[in-house]
């Protein structure tokens, strides 16, 4: 089976590589295929498609850019949907889950417990967002933000101004969420295949930072979840019709769960690290068994 990775990264990056290994160990070919190497037309009423320095098309895609994925990649991910090759995740599940409030709304529409969260497109909505979350501390995050950046813990109205003005691009508005204190908080990150949660880890901030993200700690301990945060991570995946998701969930103080986000394109260098599992080989095995017979190299 010929195995696809839209990525813009080479195979250094861990992911890639890590992918590329785990299918070569079981049989199977791998193509990174980069943005800007696909040429994608409509001719003859059809969609056509086109991959530069490639022999054949994947047999099936996995969209590995994360939540900066642009409107060009994005159509990419749809054109390659109906030229009939299959995408894991497909195309409607990335364009919600790489969008922070379009995910939170889908999520909360489906009663999934998340954070209070405003989405303001200017400083006077802003400040009425403070006002109904309770006040400040308050979290601002861009739409698209990726591992800890473009997310500002506002602690006050004499830093805010300063704060929204440089994050809030208005075309796309910026995301302001309730804060929920560090003290007696879990950060909790589960890695979510199919229908099962296969790894999670809990993360912590350290102390001068809010922020719990792997790439900001270094680390994380591995845990086992219980029924129900394992169901909530899993129901927050098919929500968002997801078959692969990092799903980050807080739990406070007073043990009461939210669903911060779904990330359709999670990295797992920190989990395999945690864990000592082989997320990668797992990977492979469940897109192989549900698109395709394995084919030998």
């Amino acid at each position: 089976m010929l195995i696809g990775i839209l990525s813009v990264r080479n195979h250094r990056y861990h992911p890639n590589r890590r992918l590329i290994e785990a299918a070569e160990e079981q049989g199977h070919r791998v193509s990174l295929i980069h943005p800007r190497d696909c040429f994608f037309e409509v001719t003859a009423g059809r969609p056509q498609l086109g991959i530069r320095g490639v022999d054949a098309r994947p047999d099936v895609l996995l969209p590995r850019i994360g939540a900066t994925i642009n409107d060009y990649a994005l159509s990419l991910v749809r054109h390659f949907e109906l030229s009939g090759i299959p995408v894991v995740n497909d195309f409607q599940s990335v364009l919600l889950a790489r969008n922070k409030f379009l995910g939170l709304q889908s999520l909360a529409r489906k009663g999934i417990p998340v954070p209070d969260s405003h989405l303001i497109g200017n400083f006077q909505l802003f400040k009425e967002a403070v006002r109904k979350i309770g006040g400040y501390p308050v979290v601002a995050k861009t739409l698209s933000s990726r591992q800890g950046t473009g997310v500002v813990l506002v602690e006050s109205q004499a830093t805010a101004e300063f704060i929204i003005h440089n994050l809030l691009d208005k075309s796309q508005g910026l995301l302001i969420q309730e804060y929920v204190p560090s003290h007696g908080r879990r950060d909790i990150r589960a890695f979510v295949l199919g229908n099962r949660v296969i790894g999670a880890m809990e993360l912590r901030p350290k102390p001068t930072d809010f922020r719990s993200n792997i790439h900001l700690t270094g680390g994380g301990r591995p845990v086992t979840l219980g029924q129900g945060l394992a169901e909530l991570a899993i129901s927050s995946t098919r929500t968002l019709g997801l078959e692969i998701s990092g799903t980050d969930i807080i739990v406070d103080g007073s043990g009461t769960a939210k669903v911060v986000e779904v990330n359709y394109s999670p990295g797992f260098r920190g989990l395999e690290a945690s864990t000592g599992l082989d997320i990668a080989s797992q990977i492979v095995q469940y897109v192989t068994k549900n698109y395709g017979s394995a084919s030998c190299i």
